[in-house]
């Protein structure tokens, strides 16, 4: 068979619907509703032999130039005898290399490699090349090629990132290809419009543009339900016009509106299993085989919510087949290979996957197995589409804007994919002016909150990634060194300053003890002073009274001279905690039997009708001892034991490290301990130190039997902080217990030789 004969034959694809990506050009079959506009841009092509294809993001200028106008030109120009080749280009990353070697596909002769060359030092010619390519070509009037230009865009990003001189050579290309009109050749390009002002930059272009654009227009409502029925009748099946309607109207609001509509019907024939349908393109008597109705498409909610679903589900499997639980790479992946442009919307930004792997910090066989489900027939979300190895300077890129639009995880306005990652850019650009003020004065680092917070947001990023936003990796990671010094330097200094407040504030509390004590006992030398007094009176005032008087009275003496001795040695001993907690209660009770025997004088002094001067000052004696009672029981043991004295400090841990490059995980692990509370105390690491002799196992160290027992709850906290290894207590209060050379709340963590794994922290930017 010829390749005349063979250009008419008509072979289905393998599902009538291909889902979110652009028809294929040997997807004609099913390309319907666009027959007027395919018609419009042939005429215009023939005439001009340019054209530029413009409209929004979506609107299917791929798919109409790709699947109408290619295959009108080949087949209809073929009914007169004129023979086309077509081929299909798009810029990325090289341009000039990406046309030649579109051109050299061609022809299926052995010297491909020759002609890649050769159309590549034709194009550098600027505007003599379309002769000088035609001439290659052998373009006549009956030997014809049109070159589609795809995605036209990209040469302007591309001249942006590498410089002008490409994409001058592409424009001046093109312009002589408007003006010369060299027999036999035509170009085609595909442009967002929002790029029009663009054009202006190159010499010739926006001029060119402006006498060879084609503004391509919505789709009228007929045209759109042509597109959703006709390719289910070429596989024996029907679409229920109900549903037709409810497709139309659901996807007018969206700029998306075909590609929405393709990817839904394709969802919904694969779900009811319809797709594997194979068509025998005869005609049925007994009517199609299988039909979609409308509630077929009314359990799945919206039409952006089928895309956001099968998105999410492709996902949930590439993490469950490739990736560890908590994983992000398949975030880290959409987030490299989108953007936000500078009007604020997500665009889709092309990155190698050598690029990727590097910027996901995953390996490669698992970030291909990952991309692999997300360019698969059927879901199309990334291309190069298909099964197909891809090389590693090969480019990963978004098949169709709707997915960024569409997908929640990607558009969600505040905690979406694009935005989080446009945060994270000018995070790092504001460390790069930071980084530039530190170079000029050493001083002007982060501050401790900004420091903990680079310091954690760090974890996630590498410098590949860095290198999207301005690179200089190591100069950021020098300004987070010397702050993190700084903030270390500041928070030991807070921490001298915090154990001198509380020494001096234990120490005014002992002094106040003191001074209570001594209070109190002025306060009993003048009660037993007086009561000696009072005493003298009674026995010169009633020696005339009963011997039991005299004798009680004796007594009352001996037991005031006792409790002045106890009173004594209670003053001895107040410099020590626990005998003046003895004291306190031994001289209370004396306090008490004093206190008796007033009441018995005062009862003897009342019978044997004495002076009335001494029954009222023996009232008075006695409702002072009373009230020196009752601060006493009420007060309880003036100090506290020795042990909460020592709960008044914070505890500190001291970080013992064996080997140098433990030390900025070691760092971020004191950041944690740090944030950690022991007895509604705030825990304090005063710094880590590089030691020769290491345990061979990670041991909490406590020196003190009451700190041992608040260790244990230490060393669990701590090891909710690691992933490995684990920290073993060890008490060494049999050793150092009581030594005056160790400070009350001392713990030592000694880090054992080996790798030091934090747990993850809570999920951030």
């Amino acid at each position: 068979m010829d390749e005349l004969s063979a250009s008419f034959i008509v072979t289905l694809p393998r599902q009538p619907y291909p889902g979110l990506r652009p028809f294929e050009k040997s997807e004609w079959p099913i390309f319907f509703g666009r027959e007027r506009m395919t018609d419009a841009i042939v005429s215009q092509l023939l005439n001009k032999q340019l054209l530029v294809i413009h409209g929004d993001s979506g609107c299917g200028k791929s798919s109409l130039i790709r699947a109408g106008v290619l295959p009108r030109l080949e087949h209809d120009s073929a009914l007169g005898g004129v023979h086309w080749k077509t081929c299909i280009a798009l810029p990325q990353e090289a341009p000039l290399w990406n046309l030649a070697e579109a051109l050299a596909d061609l022809f299926e002769e052995n010297s491909r490699e020759q002609r890649i060359i050769d159309y590549r030092r034709v194009l550098n010619y600027g505007r003599s090349g379309p002769a000088e390519l035609a001439k290659l070509l052998g373009t006549g009037p009956n030997n014809r090629v049109c070159i589609l230009i795809d995605q036209f865009e990209e040469i302007f990003d591309y001249a942006h990132h590498h410089g002008q001189e490409d994409a001058q050579l592409v424009t001046e290309f093109l312009v002589s290809l408007l003006e010369t009109k060299p027999e036999g050749l035509y170009a085609v390009l595909t442009m967002r419009s929002e790029f029009l002002g663009a054009c202006a930059r190159h010499e010739g272009f926006a001029e060119a543009v402006n006498v060879a654009q084609y503004l391509l227009p919505r789709m009228s409502h007929e045209d759109l339900m042509r597109a959703i029925c006709e390719p289910a009748q070429l596989f024996n099946g029907e679409i229920s016009t109900a549903l037709a309607e409810r497709l139309v109207t659901d996807s007018k609001v969206s700029q998306d509106q075909l590609p929405l509509i393709q990817h839904a019907l394709m969802l919904l024939c694969r779900e009811q299993d319809l797709a594997s349908v194979v068509p025998d393109n005869k005609e049925h008597a007994d009517g199609p085989n299988w039909k979609l109705e409308l509630e077929h498409y009314q359990k799945k909610g919206s039409i952006v919510s089928l895309l956001s679903s099968h998105a999410d589900s492709v996902q949930t499997q590439a993490e469950r087949e490739y990736l560890p639980s908590g994983s992000r790479v398949v975030e880290d992946l959409f987030r490299a290979i989108t953007g936000m442009n500078a009007d604020g919307h997500a665009i889709r930004r092309p990155c190698t996957l050598k690029t990727l792997i590097a910027v996901t910090g995953t390996d490669e066989a698992r970030l291909r197995g990952v991309i692999d489900l997300f360019r698969a027939e059927g879901t199309s979300f990334i291309r190069p589409y298909g099964n197909d190895p891809i090389a590693l300077n090969d480019l990963i890129d978004v098949s169709h804007e709707a997915l960024i639009r569409c997908w929640s995880k990607i558009a969600t306005p505040v905690d979406g994919w694009v935005n989080r990652e446009f945060r994270t850019g000018l995070v790092w650009r504001a460390l790069l002016v930071q980084a530039d003020s530190y170079e000029k004065d050493l001083r002007n680092v982060l501050s401790s909150i900004a420091t903990g917070e680079r310091e954690r947001w760090m974890q996630r990023r590498n410098r590949a990634w860095a290198e999207r936003y301005g690179g200089d990796w190591d100069r950021v990671q020098q300004l987070l060194a010397a702050s993190m010094e700084a903030r270390d330097r500041e928070e030991a200094q807070q921490a001298e300053e915090r154990d001198r407040n509380e020494e001096l504030m234990r120490k005014e509390y002992q002094l106040g003890v003191q001074r209570k004590w001594f209070k109190v006992l002025m306060m009993l030398v003048f009660a037993i002073t007086a009561t000696g007094i009072f005493a003298a009176m009674q026995w010169y005032d009633a020696k005339q009274a009963k011997e039991v008087a005299e004798t009680d009275s004796q007594k009352a003496k001996d037991e005031l001279r006792e409790a002045r001795g106890q009173f004594s040695a209670a003053n001895a001993a107040r410099d020590r905690t626990e005998v003046l907690a003895q004291s306190n209660q031994q001289s209370a009770e004396s306090l008490r039997q004093v206190k008796d025997s007033l009441e018995k004088l005062q009862r003897e002094t009342e019978s044997n009708n004495s002076t009335p001067g001494l029954a009222e000052t023996l009232n008075k004696a006695n409702a002072q001892l009373s009230n020196e009672v009752n601060i006493l029981d009420k007060s309880g043991s003036i100090a506290e034991p020795a042990q909460a004295i020592s709960k008044t400090l914070s505890p500190r841990v001291y970080i013992q490290i064996s080997q140098e490059q433990q030390r900025a995980t070691a760092m971020v692990l004191g950041r944690r301990i740090s944030s950690l509370q022991l007895a509604h105390m705030r825990v304090i690491v005063p710094g880590i130190e590089l030691v020769e002799t290491m345990p061979r196992v990670t041991e909490l160290r406590c020196f003190e039997s009451v700190d041992c027992e608040a260790g244990r709850l230490l060393a669990q906290e701590i090891n909710g902080l690691l992933e490995a290894p684990a920290v073993n207590l060890v008490d060494l209060s049999t050793r150092y217990g009581g030594s005056e050379n160790i400070r009350p709340g001392h713990f030592e963590l000694w880090l054992a030789p080996g790798e030091l794994i934090l747990k993850e922290p809570p999920i951030g930017e």
